[in-house]
């Protein structure tokens, strides 16, 4: 593609790199050998070609804005088993594109970002995955200092919305020629449509819609749900003031610098709608470069809010076990329960399947008793809810006492056997232990995440 969205660039020198983290299971499915992949490697200092840096723009917080990799690079495409994967670096440097940034990274922001997508993964939800986490030898200061780290980040795609709005704005003639490129490496598959550009639309803002009810599922909040980071293959990335719903209640929001609640946990719905709106702007000179029609693209967001409906809908009686089609009422009532208990959202499907599991008092109301009996009537089918229901999220106080033993002591034993614990989330054999218990409320009341990953 032309040179204008990306800049050659070369990862900052690391003196004593140290692998902390080293995704073994990652490795495996991009055939690597985890022997040849020394901490020089992983860092960027011995390179097989010269990375890049990606420009592209965004609506942050709902101001459009020219942006770009300030703190990352493409080292390159990897291919395994016909897919074709993109190795990138974070915190590996400044770039064009860092403005006042310094490049780089801390290591709990890393090791956060780490444990986030591999607890994703997981769950079963598309997304970025981890390779590794490097650390190095250098200061970094924000809230505090830490040491410096490096993340090897593997995603099918970076490419954003935001990327598609960048070339909108800076490089509208090249728009066509760009999309052609990501539906070759993407939707390949779209070729066989007569309307290839708006069936790329459609199958973006269909893998959007299934991110986000997977999100809704299991009560994750991405934090900041900006249009340059909404990928186009639908992949969750970007693991900045993210964390996990405890107790439930749709207007909950942990990070630092969403003082509005904009992208609170019930309002990614309309927010997915809002950035795929812009999205669609950005593809609007398609429609005087092809057959395309904006009236199309209108049409087919149209149809957003019934595609959502039919997802989510789905998705809610998965989770309280309904097989059959309808039983809208019921769903809509539990989730009015919901509302007004403010109970724990994973553990309430979890007692729902096994009653007596959990020790609270919403759970011992007459009013939870009638609305489990109701749902045992048709549905709570145990199949179906243990495929849904996770048996462990990342509870957000256990990752931070994970983070703070490390800074303070260095030692990454709480942080992996959180990762062990995360590596079958569906499965438990210690139902009620302390991996499952909700922090005090007044924990959450003050939990406050931060936009530095």
């Amino acid at each position: 593609m032309d040179s204008t969205l990306y800049s050659r660039v070369t990862p900052k020198s690391v003196a004593n790199p140290d692998i902390l983290l080293l995704n073994d299971e990652l490795c495996a499915d991009l055939g690597l050998d985890t022997a040849e992949l020394n901490a020089t490697i992983l860092a960027g200092q011995d390179l097989l070609e010269e990375p890049i840096a990606q420009a592209y723009a965004g609506h942050q917080y709902g101001s459009f804005t020219v942006l770009g990799d300030g703190r990352a690079v493409i080292l390159g495409e990897h291919v395994q088993d016909g897919t074709r994967y993109d190795i990138q670096l974070k915190g590996s440097g400044r770039t064009p594109y860092s403005r006042r940034g310094d490049g780089n990274a801390t290591v709990s922001s890393m090791l956060r970002e780490y444990l986030y997508s591999y607890a994703i993964q997981n769950l079963n939800i598309k997304t970025s995955r981890s390779l590794a986490v490097v650390e190095t030898d250098e200061a970094v200061k924000r809230r505090r200092t830490e040491s410096g780290a490096i993340l090897v980040r593997v995603m099918n795609s970076h490419i954003r919305y935001g990327t598609f709005q960048y070339v909108a704005n800076k490089a509208s003639d090249e728009l066509q020629r760009f999309t052609d490129y990501v539906i070759d490496r993407h939707y390949p598959q779209l070729h066989t449509k007569d309307r290839t550009y708006l069936a790329f639309f459609d199958a973006v803002m269909q893998s959007s819609i299934e991110m986000v009810v997977d999100w809704l599922r299991v009560g994750f909040i991405h934090g900041v749900m900006n249009t340059d980071n909404m990928s186009i293959d639908g992949e969750t990335f970007d693991y900045g003031p993210c964390a996990f719903m405890n107790f439930y209640d749709e207007q909950t929001v942990f990070s630092s610098i969403d003082k509005h609640g904009r992208y609170a946990f019930g309002n990614q719905r309309p927010i997915l709608r809002w950035n795929l709106e812009r999205f669609a702007e950005a593809l609007q000179p398609l429609c005087t470069q092809s057959a395309l029609t904006y009236d199309e693209l209108e049409g087919k967001l149209n149809e957003f809010e019934d595609r959502f409906d039919a997802q989510y809908d789905t998705m809610m009686r998965k989770k309280l076990g309904i097989s059959s089609d309808g039983e809208q009422e019921l769903v809509d009532e539990f989730i009015e329960w919901l509302r007004k208990s403010n109970a724990d959202y994973t553990n309430t499907f979890l007692e729902l399947e096994m009653p007596g599991t959990f020790d609270s008092p919403v759970f011992a109301t007459a009013e939870f008793e009638q609305l489990r009996n109701k749902l045992a009537a048709v549905g709570l089918d145990e199949e179906l809810m243990q495929e849904a229901n996770p048996r462990y999220i990342p509870r957000n106080y256990l990752v931070e006492e994970a983070l703070d033993t490390y800074l303070e002591t260095g030692d990454l034993s709480k942080f992996k056997g959180l990762l062990t614990v995360l590596e079958n989330p569906y499965t438990s054999k210690d139902m009620g232990s302390q991996f499952q218990q909700p922090p005090p409320r007044e924990f959450d009341s003050e939990y406050t995440t931060y936009c530095n990953t």
